[in-house]
């Protein structure tokens, strides 16, 4: 094994802080003891409740709530529902939890530390936004109290981000394995290299990349398992977040263009949702192509002159990959692909169009009883 060098030490390093980061937001179980996990789980059962009562008592007091109060109530209610549903999922399914976050952590690729720095750097200048303006805070704009739920629910996204990447990069290197040896196939062979040791030889490393598939099949099974359910409860309040704040960034950009707080607060939440989405889309898509990648290569280790059990495997190993696709799904609703992010983009537009023909009915409607 060979030391780790000084941008492997730093990305381990990162990684770990940031599973630390996820295991204190309550989003993996880590590997503490059962009494340090009931404090956490009642610790946030705590902070949720005192949440949904506040937001009743608070919504009892207004009997007149126009469409902005009602998307803010509703955003509040989604983010953090959304949140505590993943942390009690957390709680009640961490043992077969923790054996799936023992892959995520334990790699050190720069490029992985790199994306997930990336993706938290706006994070981190949106949240600091919020916080260093507190005492500006309107009726409409975005209350500090979910600040918590929508980190909790962007964090569990880059988790997941940071996991395929660490799947993709296996994929790589069993690709270029599998290119290799149908290059070594495809030379001009001498008479000495086809004897039956070289023969055999090819075969076990056959039997061995379609081993090694398989459990890259399995990682990616373990995938769904693990961030399936979570995966559709935060593309669904990423959606409603993303039209809710787009249509605020309109009535702000109409109403109040000198508002700058609200403008840059609702263009950074768009910013890092579409940033969110696309990265686990475009990942997800290269997991697919990837996998298609490989099957295309199968097709150059046949050999017309070699034996029987040689193209048997061959066989077999292509009907593997047609069978066993790299495909990211949330709960099998619906597969993360670039398909799925251009169908959310127009989806997006539309309801935005709605919500803008509702806030001029609702102006029309109050200026005609006036």
């Amino acid at each position: 094994m060979f030391p780790l060098s000084r941008k492997q030490a730093f990305s381990r390093v990162f990684l770990k802080c940031f599973h630390l980061t996820l295991s204190a937001l309550g989003l993996i179980s880590g590997r503490r003891n059962r009494p340090v996990q009931w404090l956490l789980f009642c610790c946030w059962l705590c902070w949720y409740t005192t949440i949904w009562a506040l937001t009743l008592h608070r919504a009892s007091r207004f009997e007149d709530c126009d469409l902005d109060c009602m998307l803010r109530y509703v955003l509040l209610v989604c983010e953090t529902g959304s949140h505590a549903l993943i942390v009690t999922n957390t709680f009640l399914q961490k043992r077969s939890l923790k054996l799936a976050d023992v892959d995520i952590f334990e790699g050190s690729d720069p490029s992985v530390a790199v994306t997930v720095m990336g993706l938290l750097v706006p994070i981190i200048g949106v949240l600091y936004l919020v916080c260093s303006n507190l005492d500006t805070l309107s009726s409409r704009v975005f209350y500090w109290k979910a600040q918590p739920s929508l980190l909790g629910l962007q964090f569990q996204i880059i988790a997941f981000i940071s996991q395929v990447m660490n799947v993709n990069l296996r994929v790589r290197v069993a690709r270029r394995q599998l290119q290799v040896l149908a290059r070594e196939l495809a030379s001009s062979w001498p008479q000495n290299k086809l004897q039956a040791m070289y023969k055999e030889q090819q075969t076990a490393r056959v039997i061995d990349l379609k081993r090694r598939y398989n459990e890259l099949h399995h990682l990616f099974y373990r995938i769904n398992e693990s961030y399936g359910g979570s995966l559709l409860i935060i593309f669904i309040v990423f959606f409603a977040g993303f039209v809710c704040n787009a249509y605020w960034l309109f009535v702000d950009l109409r109403t109040t263009p000198s508002r700058l707080y609200p403008i840059l607060q609702n263009l950074g939440f768009i910013f890092n949702v579409a940033l969110q989405m696309s990265a686990a889309c475009w990942h997800c898509q290269q997991s697919n192509n990837l996998g298609r990648e490989i099957g295309c290569l199968i097709s150059k280790l046949a050999k017309p002159l070699g034996s029987r059990r040689y193209n048997n495997l061959v066989s077999e190993f292509s009907l593997q990959t047609l069978h066993q696709r790299f495909v990211v799904t949330a709960k099998d609703f619906f597969s993360l692909n670039l398909h799925l992010l251009s169908s959310m983009f127009a989806a997006v537009v539309t309801y935005l169009v709605i919500l803008i023909q509702f806030m001029f009915a609702e102006r029309s409607a109050k200026a005609y009883s006036a």
